[in-house]
């Protein structure tokens, strides 16, 4: 898989993670404003910050996991 491909996945697996836990955050009710991302008037409070930061790194982390093991898998 060339550098360009794994880019892409990367970027896609990381998108998809990061909504399915955004959805997931939201679900909950952990964001202190059920319309935050929804709307640009309203703004984050430091726990949401937090809640989003968490959720960054998470999906980073697994999306770089993931990339590798399907990099490794396709060149078997």
């Amino acid at each position: 898989m060339s550098k360009f491909t794994s880019f892409i996945v990367f970027n896609i697996i990381v998108y998809v993670l990061y909504a399915i836990l955004d959805k997931l955050f939201t679900l909950l009710s952990l964001y202190s404003n059920p319309q935050l991302g929804e709307s640009l008037s309203v703004m984050p409070t430091t726990g949401d910050m937090v809640l989003i930061f968490i959720n960054v790194l998470v999906s980073s982390v697994l999306g770089l996991y993931w990339t590798y093991k399907i990099k490794a898998m396709s060149e078997v």
